[in-house]
């Protein structure tokens, strides 16, 4: 049975255009807070995991020292960046690398003190984040370079 309006036209089913606008503006809203969340999740998690490599790298180099009596190279003479396992050196460790590990090398490394940069991959999705490279001390002093404060990036 077909309904008629009090006009005799045949009503028809569907939505109408304003319908239609309200629920495009309801969406284009919820993407509008929820890509930037996202977004800053998928980033947390990223620093999160340079943050790991970082401290295990200065695991291995409080390692290394114990074994021979330095931070800078080995008792037969070979730097110490040369003797990192390859997989402390990159963030994440499996995956598409994010951040990498600096060499340390010069005034960064010496017999008796060390600074790991953990820096971000010029071409990757990261190289532009506020909180920029993680650093660590052999007294495990952290740090960050980039403009968001040590404490919210290293949280």
């Amino acid at each position: 049975m077909k309904t008629h309006s009090p006009t005799g036209h045949q009503l028809g089913k569907g939505f109408t255009l304003i319908e239609l606008m309200i629920v495009v503006a309801i969406l284009g809203l919820l993407a509008a807070i929820a890509v930037p969340s996202y977004t800053s999740y998928i980033a947390k998690g990223r620093r999160a995991d340079a943050r790991v490599q970082l401290l295990q790298a200065a695991q291995f180099m409080e390692r290394f020292y114990t074994a021979n009596d330095r931070y800078d190279q080995d008792r037969a003479g070979n730097t110490v960046y040369s003797q990192i396992p390859g997989v402390l050196k990159k963030a994440p460790a499996e995956g598409t690398q994010m951040y990498e590990l600096v060499e340390p090398t010069g005034s960064v490394v010496t017999a008796s003190s060390y600074t790991l940069t953990m820096q971000p991959k010029s071409d990757a999705a990261m190289a532009s984040d506020a909180c920029g490279s993680f650093t660590i001390t052999e007294q495990g002093v952290k740090g960050v370079t980039g403009t968001l404060s040590r404490d919210i990036c290293w949280k």
